[in-house]
């Protein structure tokens, strides 16, 4: 995780954090991306959610425009909670089945 804090002169942007989950692969990085997308349209006003696969990795950047700390941890820590069950059931789902006899 990355997290940027904007300067006085910056009027947009005054906190940026970036997550990167590196080596997920293409596949399993647009379904993540995927599944986070419909969350992204429930964000209020003054939070950006921009998500974009690099090379294999899970970009996330998430861009306050209010200094409203306690609320960006609140989303990063959904994000990541949300991600980490993602990707668990992911995992489940692609274990080989076992067969009963």
């Amino acid at each position: 995780m990355h997290v940027e804090l904007g300067s006085e002169n910056e009027k947009q942007v005054k906190v940026r954090v970036t997550l990167r989950i590196h080596g997920l692969g293409e596949a399993k990085a647009r379904a993540l991306l995927e599944s986070l997308r419909p969350d992204d349209k429930t964000a209020p006003p003054w939070l950006e959610i921009v998500e974009r696969v690099e090379n294999g990795d899970l970009v996330v950047e998430v861009f306050a425009r209010e200094a409203r700390l306690r609320s960006l941890k609140n989303t990063v820590d959904e994000i990541i909670s949300f991600l980490y069950a993602t990707l668990k059931t992911l995992e489940e789902v692609a274990k080989p089945k076992r067969t009963s006899l």
